[in-house]
């Protein structure tokens, strides 16, 4: 199993792009948890401009992942744009952590992060053009391989913190970590990347970026990515739901949940490897409809299990439909652009931002009148049809006429 993996990362490119993110995993996992944290409790914000500032926050991180992708498909300079949004990471994380205020959070989680997170679609970028470049390199081992690196830096980073924190650090030291895994990254990139990695003539997407723009805004392409978000859908539901089942439904106490999201994350990242190997025998949506099932199935279980001790078996099913959901729909999300790695790797930011806001929609629309098992119920369904629907549109379908 290992194998193919270990020669996978022979690929230079490759290789530079799953060090990098293995390197950004620890810097998103360091603020996520605790972000909400800072902003309302150290520097009182409101819920309200909270909100605002998350949801603005994310969207223009989407926004601008989609004009990096069109420019990198223009220019190929896939270098130097990843070195200059690393460096707006380590200003964002130096502004921070040296004049903490509600004015610099504002400035580093409104527009500083949102443009050094594109870097996040850059390394999928470079796998696939890793992929092109390489014959023998495998697409979907090479994929696996930077969405395995920065899904297992999540279930190991937290707890560190934790340990951290517990023993007197400052909470505000994370933007001083971010800044300093930033320079790391930014040191990586100037030393290992591969002298033959960039074209010797430069041969672009030759689209204007309107004309980018209105490609990606083709119904075809605009379907099966809402498809894909609401399949998606489940796992952003499974982050609002688990702590709030936990706590009213299942009897559970707060310790619970990190105990079972981290299991959770333990199984995620050798399925998330063992996917890319089962798509060599079959197709990528029959494996991301096998994976919606299983994922379906253990939120609609979630919500009918009548303690928190019965609930504990389904860390494993949990864990296998999402790490098939979280790797496998990348492939597909990016072959939807096939020829286009940064604006096909730019889709994938503007999938999970799509998941995260309808799992928001169906909370808020089903959390009232159903209560929390209710929106478990719905999410599930909503995802499952998605997946179903998405099978029958592409199922039958070659990769080569998903753009036809």
């Amino acid at each position: 199993m290992i194998a193919p993996f270990a020669a996978a990362l022979r690929d230079p490119l490759l290789r530079v792009a799953f060090l990098c993110i293995l390197l950004f995993g620890p810097a998103g996992a360091s603020i996520g948890p605790f972000q909400s944290v800072i902003g309302i409790e150290r520097l009182e914000l409101s819920n309200e401009v909270y909100a605002v500032v998350v949801t603005v926050g994310a969207l223009f991180s989407v926004i601008a992942s989609l004009i990096v992708g069109i420019l990198l498909d223009r220019t190929q300079n896939y270098r130097n744009t990843l070195l200059l949004c690393v460096v707006v990471g380590i200003c964002a994380g130096i502004l921070m952590g040296a004049w903490p205020g509600v004015a610099s959070f504002l400035a580093v989680h409104l527009l500083l992060f949102p443009l050094a997170s594109t870097t996040f679609t850059q390394y999928f970028t470079l796998a696939a053009v890793a992929t092109e470049r390489n014959p023998l390199l495998d697409k979907d081992i090479g994929l696996s391989l930077i969405r395995a690196a920065f899904a297992g830096t999540f279930a190991v980073s937290p707890p560190l913190w934790g340990i951290a924190l517990a023993r007197g650090v400052d909470l505000l030291s994370v933007y001083w970590v971010i800044a300093l895994i930033n320079g790391i990254i930014f040191v990586v990139i100037l030393v290992m990347w591969p002298s033959d990695s960039e074209p010797e003539v430069k041969e672009g997407s030759g689209l204007t970026f309107f004309e980018a723009l209105k490609e990606l805004a083709a119904k075809h392409l605009l379907l099966r990515l809402g498809l894909i978000s609401t399949v998606s859908s489940a796992v952003g539901l499974f982050g609002i739901l688990l702590g709030l089942l936990v706590v009213t439904t299942l009897g559970g106490q707060e310790s619970d949940i990190g105990w079972f999201a981290g299991g959770v994350a333990a199984v995620e990242l050798p399925v998330m490897l063992v996917s890319a190997l089962l798509l060599k025998r079959f197709a990528r949506l029959q494996v991301i409809l096998a994976g919606t099932v299983i994922y379906a199935f253990s939120i609609a279980m979630l919500a009918v299990m009548p303690s928190m001790q019965a609930a504990w078996w389904l860390i494993v099913p949990f864990g296998i439909g999402a790490g098939i959901i979280l790797s496998v729909p990348v492939g597909y999300t990016q072959s939807l652009l096939e020829h286009r790695p940064g604006a096909g790797s730019a889709l994938i930011s503007m999938s999970h931002f799509g998941g995260m806001m309808i799992a928001s929609a169906i909370f808020a629309v089903f959390s009232e009148v159903f209560g929390y098992s209710g929106v478990a119920l719905a999410g599930a369904g909503f995802s499952l049809a998605a997946a179903v629907l998405l099978y029958v549109i592409d199922g039958p379908k070659s990769k080569a006429q998903l753009t036809a």
